[in-house]
């Protein structure tokens, strides 16, 4: 039996079409995935039934030891943290929904201004995971990359020329297992990876039980973990917790 080699490419090049449409139609849109996290995190509704936030924290590094700090958030965009640094002081930082500022053992009260100033005001929008596709309009599917064993579709935004944010999504839980970020600081690019683990429940909401951070700035790298130990909804925060202090 003689094979004709036009009909044999043919049936090759039509196999891998087949192929390649089916991969593309397991590829979920970027609207599917970040809609796939939302229902993870326990739901539209559960999110917004929240409108206020009190967390505490311990913070572990090799520098500092442990260390422990409380966050207040409060809708539509108003944060404030300190944290108690073992043997070296605090660290205080905030935002009123306009005005971002810190205040450490290695820098006098600084307001926060160009790229830092942009990225804390779309950090510190309360309903954030509600509105990833406004924040971040240029969302776009990268690929799929494992965190540790976990298989995750990658999604990037480029919100200025000099910054950049990455979202690793698991395939598996539509859970944040990763996320990276590029800005301008005071002293030039800042980069930061933080890696979301031990994801468990609150009151119907996912929340990671630990964040590994590594921070590079000034041509200085850092890391420390940072465990949630309590985490309370709809507490009743002051607005002027949230403001500048004087100095």
């Amino acid at each position: 039996m003689k094979l004709n080699a036009s009909f044999i490419a043919g049936g090759v090049i039509a196999s891998l079409a087949y192929a390649l449409a089916a991969g593309a139609a397991e590829t979920p849109s970027v609207d599917a995935i970040v809609a796939k996290y939302v229902t993870a995190l326990g739901g539209k509704a559960a999110l917004e039934k929240v409108t206020s936030r009190a967390v505490k924290i311990k913070i572990e590094s090799e520098n500092f030891g442990a260390s422990e700090g409380e966050v207040f958030t409060k809708a539509p965009n108003k944060q404030v943290s300190h944290v108690e640094m073992t043997g070296a002081g605090a660290i205080d930082e905030g935002f009123d929904g306009a005005v971002a500022w810190v205040k450490s053992p290695w820098e006098a009260l600084r307001v926060k201004a160009g790229d830092e100033l942009a990225k804390v005001k779309r950090d510190m929008e309360f309903y954030r995971d509600l509105k990833l596709k406004t924040l971040y309009p240029d969302l776009a599917l990268k690929g799929i990359e494992k965190v540790g064993e976990e298989e995750a579709y990658v999604l990037e935004s480029k919100p200025s020329t000099t910054s950049k944010e990455k979202y690793w999504f698991s395939v598996t839980s539509g859970l944040v297992l990763r996320r990276d970020s590029e800005y301008e600081g005071p002293q030039g690019a800042v980069t930061a990876s933080v890696l979301l683990k031990d994801y468990h429940t609150v009151e119907g909401l996912k929340y990671p039980g630990t964040m590994k951070m590594k921070f590079s700035a000034a041509g200085q790298s850092f890391e420390f973990s940072m465990k949630f130990i309590e985490v309370k909804h709809n507490v009743p925060v002051d607005d002027a917790k949230f403001a500048k202090p004087a100095a």
